[in-house]
């Protein structure tokens, strides 16, 4: 008993830093909303071309399923320290 008998909906994917930071500048871009990089792992699918190539796949695996992402969390960064993170 419990054990999940169905199809496994979640993906689980290695993010660099950089990634995340770099998906953070591009969401803010595209929406003009600032996010943190631990929101920034999870839009890294999304931004990163290795990882958007995962995410596709993925997906068609599951016979085309929407894509959720959680989209949280900007009340600790500031323009600034994102850019201090992008420096390294």
């Amino acid at each position: 008993g419990g054990q999940d008998k169905g199809p496994r909906l979640t993906l689980s994917e290695v993010v660099t830093d950089a990634e995340a930071v770099q998906a953070c500048r591009a969401f803010l871009r595209d929406h003009r909303l600032l996010v943190e990089p631990a929101c920034g792992a999870a839009l890294a699918l999304v931004y990163s071309p290795r990882l958007r190539k995962r995410l596709k796949a993925w997906s068609a695996a599951k016979g085309g399923r929407p894509v959720v992402i959680v989209v949280c969390g900007g009340s600790g960064i500031t323009p600034e320290i994102l850019v201090e993170m992008e420096r390294g």
